[in-house]
């Protein structure tokens, strides 16, 4: 049986994209940090200027895939992406971690001790949440369709 849903809401489509494309900027960005770019001081609280030592760059690399898992996430939420057939309550929990994953980042990036690191990634994550959570808020009620 077909279920008749209603249509995704515009404003939550448009928040999904601005996330994931952020997430996706996120992971390039990580990805660079990883195969050696000297963008230290712009990551992980700025404590090492220039390229990351080994274990900063294995965690980058974790990094990297999670934002990735995290874009896909927020645009399943509004039936798009690589996991949009996955089960809707998966979707769900992942968008919402997402979305707290993002909210806890803009508060990280406000404390961080690097200047540098707060003013580029602070405004940065500040969209991201803003983004994640008004998909999610317009698309409340959608998990057990």
């Amino acid at each position: 049986m077909n279920k008749i849903t209603s249509p995704i809401p515009r404003a939550a489509r448009i928040g999904a994209t601005i996330a994931a494309v952020l997430f996706t900027l996120v992971a390039l960005f990580q990805l660079a940090v990883v195969l050696g770019a000297p963008l230290g001081e712009y990551t992980q609280g700025g404590a090492n200027k220039g390229t990351l030592p080994a274990q900063s760059r294995i965690f980058a690399g974790v990094s990297t895939a999670l934002v990735l898992v995290m874009a896909a996430a927020i645009l399943a939420r509004t039936e798009r992406g690589p996991l949009r057939l996955a089960p809707r309550r998966l979707i769900t929990v992942l968008a919402w971690f997402t979305t707290a994953y993002a909210g806890v980042g803009v508060i990280l990036n406000l404390i961080t001790p690097s200047a540098v690191e707060r003013a580029v990634w602070a405004p940065i994550t500040a969209v991201m949440f803003a983004a994640c959570l008004v998909t999610m808020l317009k698309t409340r009620g959608r998990a057990a369709e």
